[in-house]
């Protein structure tokens, strides 16, 4: 499929948007700018729009009515980005490969040449990592290294750097789509596919938003979602943990039976009552982890939608395996 580059290629490029109205109409014309140099390709801007509360559906649609090369697939509310990146992809199986980017512009539209390049040379993944996180706080800076430390020990995937600034190939998009799970980690889930990928560096520019979307809390919430989606290890912390407590709570134990028989024990409940917050702390911490896996557990067995499309307002072809 990806010898030579004579015959026509279909490429969508799939942009998860929410809440996009100020920006969205100009990004998807500087997006065209870049697509104009590639040869041989015909390209499909699928703007995902993930249930945004603005106009944005609207300007999209609008711009799709005169515009073929621009579609619009809505959701029937905010599922969140993974979600839109599923919904997107379920709607390209009809094409050759598909070019995931955010709606923002700090995922380079300049990239997307030497994307399909690298597809032509028949890599089926072509991902695009970053050398520098561009105006970031240096205290998000931390943040985001300490996760991907934590994320890489844990699961023992590499993503320090990775987005989700990523070429598909339809191979890759097909297996990706048949894995069953519901909570999913897009990035971590492509490199655990393990397909032979190229990759193209660049320095994250300046977001066209002037807020983020994207609250500390959010991110925190997206991080600890992301590693206990990939793996069940952070659970042995709990055996750890009884394991120190057990050790600790049994020297001092021996160490107040050894006061006791000196009788050098001294009046008080200091020790206990360290011993109780201890214990107490370990046993809460254990039982919020493990209630992070048993209600992903429960999300699993419900077996729900990962989203709904709003067929009305939509154009894209439906591709949706029944």
């Amino acid at each position: 499929m990806m010898q030579g580059t004579e015959q026509m290629k279909q490429v969508a490029i799939i942009i998860p948007a929410y809440n996009e109205a100020e920006n969205i109409d100009a990004n998807l014309s500087l997006i065209k700018q870049h697509l104009q140099t590639v040869p041989n390709v015909l390209f499909t801007l699928m703007v995902v729009d993930d249930g945004s509360n603005d106009e944005t559906a609207a300007i999209v649609l609008r711009r799709s009515e005169s515009d073929a090369q621009i579609k619009l697939l809505c959701l029937s509310r905010n599922f969140g980005k993974e979600d839109a990146i599923h919904a997107g992809l379920a709607h390209a199986r009809a094409y050759d490969a598909a070019i995931v980017m955010d709606s923002d512009l700090q995922h380079p539209p300049a990239l997307i040449p030497l994307m399909i390049e690298k597809w032509q040379e028949s890599f089926p993944v072509v991902e695009a990592v970053k050398k520098s996180r561009g105006g970031e706080p240096r205290s998000k800076q931390l943040l985001v290294r300490g996760y991907y430390r934590l994320f890489n020990f844990f699961t023992e995937l590499r993503i320090s750097g990775d987005t989700d600034f990523k070429l598909l190939d339809a191979q890759v998009i097909e297996a990706y789509l048949q894995l069953p799970e519901h909570n999913r980690f897009f990035r971590g889930l492509i490199k655990w596919m393990n397909y032979p990928a190229a990759q193209l560096a660049f320095d994250v520019p300046k977001s066209v938003r002037l807020d983020s979307t994207w609250t500390r809390i959010g991110l925190f919430r997206y991080a600890i979602s992301s590693i206990t989606s990939f793996t069940a290890f952070p659970l042995q912390i709990v055996t750890v943990l009884g394991a120190i407590t057990f050790v600790m709570s049994l020297l001092i134990g021996l160490m107040v039976l050894w006061d006791k028989l000196g009788g050098n024990a001294v009046d008080g409940f200091t020790t206990v009552i360290l011993l109780l917050l201890l214990i107490g702390s370990v046993l809460m911490f254990s039982v919020g982890l493990i209630g992070t896996y048993v209600g992903k557990i429960y999300d699993e067995v419900k077996s729900r939608p990962n989203y709904l499309v709003d067929k009305k307002r939509s154009n894209v072809e439906n591709t949706e395996k029944k």
